[in-house]
């Protein structure tokens, strides 16, 4: 009748039949009923546990909970899973000479603990401890010591804290407070931080000096420029709330770049006696053209949109010049340049004429959206365009600055 063998669980390890021996379901020959010479493997069984299946690698197909002793390092080991064939996976018990090591799995210690030398180490995974209660007698130094993980401890005595290089990220987290004399290049007393100036004193937080961190001092009298702190300051980009906001004469608030976007949001008024100053002369507003068209051109109503090229000359329908150099722009939310150009309504603008001009001419349309100088009886109110300020020596297309306003 075959033997059936159960684990200490009660889930059954293997079958074996009459007359067989089975060698690979455990360490040890289990040996079948009516198995010739069943004593001798049973004594070499014994002989076996007795070692502790001493060698220098783990033994062959272990159960979970087995011992083996290690002859290599003289470390008892248990096995940590069946079948576990890795040496450096299995928990170590007990060392026979100094330097051993012994490792667990989690342990909890309860009362007491006393040791003359007490040594933790990372090993394993063992490297996160946390110690309550604890009291270390006559401690003169410690010295190259990681806590690495988290640890908590009630007081440390120590002439030098750590992250191990000046490169290495720490944290110092909590309500903390430091005192120390007046000596050395940096310390705290009574909660203020101070930084030693050869030969003239300490300068640091709560202190009547301050200083750059290369060590120059500096004194925040006076105007703040890029010779004190202006240049140190960083660059906010939120939004600032104030009630009043001063920029010193000659100042400026600014997108950084006449080529960067910004938007004023609210109703503005300006003071009596205030002024915005622009460095382009014309005023213009953005409307739909029914194609893309050069600063300068000469348009009218019309067309599939709202705006065209002017078409005929001397023509009465001359609405403005499109303008890229407005100083103010209306509508300007309505598209870009291509879609709904900028029509300048009044003020100095760029038109493309042809032919010369003379300063103060009247120009008018000469077709396909240029501009030229009116002769003496064509300029009416309808058809002028406005005034040239500058005079055109040749007869091709150009372009001279006028004052135009929409008719």
């Amino acid at each position: 009748m075959a033997y059936t063998i159960v684990k200490s669980d009660g889930t059954v390890l293997t079958t074996i039949a009459d007359g067989t021996i089975n060698t690979s379901s455990t360490s040890l020959g289990l040996p079948g009923r009516n198995y010739a010479g069943y004593g001798q493997t049973l004594d070499t069984n014994f002989v076996h546990m007795v070692e502790n299946f001493a060698d220098t690698s783990p033994p062959p197909n272990p159960l979970q909970g087995q011992l083996w002793y290690n002859t290599n390092t003289g470390v008892l080991l248990v096995c940590p899973t069946d079948g576990e064939s890795n040496a450096s996976a299995w928990l170590s018990l007990t060392a026979t000479a100094s330097g051993g090591t012994t490792t667990f799995g989690n342990v909890s210690v309860t009362g007491n603990l006393s040791a003359n030398n007490l040594t933790v180490t990372n090993f394993a995974n063992a490297n996160v401890g946390t110690f309550f209660n604890l009291t270390v007698s006559n401690l003169a130094t410690i010295a190259n010591t990681t806590i690495a993980g988290t640890a908590n401890v009630g007081n440390v005595v120590s002439t030098s804290i750590t992250s191990g290089s000046s490169s290495t990220a720490g944290n110092l987290i909590g309500t903390w407070t430091v005192n120390g004399s007046v000596s050395g290049n940096a310390l705290i007393l009574n909660g203020n931080l101070y930084i030693a100036n050869a030969g003239a004193g300490f300068y640091g937080i709560k202190t009547d000096n301050y200083m750059y961190a290369n060590g120059t001092p500096v004194s925040f009298a006076g105007t703040y420029s890029n010779s004190n702190v202006a240049s140190y300051l960083p660059t906010y980009g939120g939004i600032v709330l104030a009630t009043s906001v001063n920029v010193q004469s000659g100042g400026n608030l600014t997108t950084g770049g006449n080529t960067n976007s910004g938007t004023i949001i609210g109703n503005w008024t300006l003071s009596t006696g205030s002024r915005l100053a622009a460095t382009y002369a014309d005023l213009a507003e953005r409307f739909e053209s029914d194609q893309s068209y050069d600063a300068g051109t000469v348009v009218e109503l019309g067309g599939e949109k709202e705006i065209t090229a002017v078409k005929f000359e001397l023509s009465d329908d001359i609405f403005g010049v499109i303008s890229n150099s407005a100083a103010y722009l209306m509508n300007s939310g309505a598209g870009d340049d291509t879609t709904h150009p900028p029509v300048a309504v009044s003020g100095r603008v760029q038109v493309k004429v042809k032919g010369t001009v003379k300063k103060g001419d009247r120009l008018v349309s000469a077709g396909d959206g240029i501009a030229r100088a009116a002769k003496r009886t064509e300029a009416t109110a309808f058809n002028t365009i406005g005034r040239s300020l500058e005079n055109k020596s040749d007869d091709n297309v150009g372009y001279v600055e006028a004052i135009v306003s929409i008719r």
